[in-house]
């Protein structure tokens, strides 16, 4: 009998040169067994190495990973900001042009009729609101607030009234109220007698400080 690593190989009866033959067989057999369980072990030792290093990879590529993905959401913001912004603008210019067109047709340049509203004063005047007639007819009344008012004195210009007038005479009166010099309340009108003729007509109704006088000053010209 022969023992190897565990393993009794049995020669048969009458031992000889065929049983020394069966022997070495055996042992031959025994020894790819166990190449082939060395290998399987190592096989599994090496995959379990190889899973570690690839969790150690995902690990140190975590944050590096959460920075891209950060700056990849960063960046999707950015882009639908300036599509909304683009968008916004486009919308703005629409509607200016929208604007435009349905001024053209509702009142059309040969019936035109706009009057402005400028604003030159200190301490003699404060502007609260105008009434304007046409014709006699009140067409708008407005009432301004302490930012109008502001914008106004920058240099500004309101847009009062749009409508539309026949070609020939016509009257506009204008009415304003606020507090004069010293708070006092202040009422004062105005009239201009003008002639409407082919083309728009442009009428500003203006309101200045006047130093001589110590006194607001209203007047209406044409443009």
């Amino acid at each position: 009998m022969f023992e190897f690593t565990g393993f009794k190989v049995c020669a048969p009866f009458g031992s000889g040169h065929i049983g020394r033959g069966v022997a070495v067989l055996s042992l031959a057999l025994v020894m790819v067994c166990s190449a082939q369980a060395v290998a399987v072990e190592s096989a599994g030792e090496g995959s379990e190495a190889s899973a570690s290093v690839r969790a150690l990879e995902q690990i140190i590529e975590t944050p590096m990973s959460i920075r891209e993905s950060r700056r990849q959401a960063q960046q999707a913001v950015n882009d639908l900001s300036r599509d909304l912004q683009g968008l916004k603008t486009s919308v703005i210019a629409l509607n200016r042009d929208l604007r435009v067109l349905e001024e053209d047709l509702l009142f059309p340049a040969n019936t035109r009729l706009s009057v402005f509203v400028s604003l030159d004063v200190g301490e003699f005047f404060q502007l609260e609101g105008v009434e304007l007639k046409v014709d006699g007819e009140t067409v708008t009344s407005y009432l301004y607030s302490e930012a109008e008012r502001e914008a106004l004195a920058k240099g500004g210009m309101h847009r009062l009234h749009l409508g539309n007038v026949s070609a020939g005479d016509h009257t506009v009166s204008a009415f304003f109220v606020g507090l004069g010099p010293n708070g006092r309340e202040y009422k004062r009108g105005t009239t201009l007698d003008f002639t409407k003729n082919v083309g728009p007509k442009y009428i500003e109704l203006s309101i200045v400080d006047s130093e001589a006088r110590q006194q607001p000053e209203f007047g209406i010209r044409e443009w």
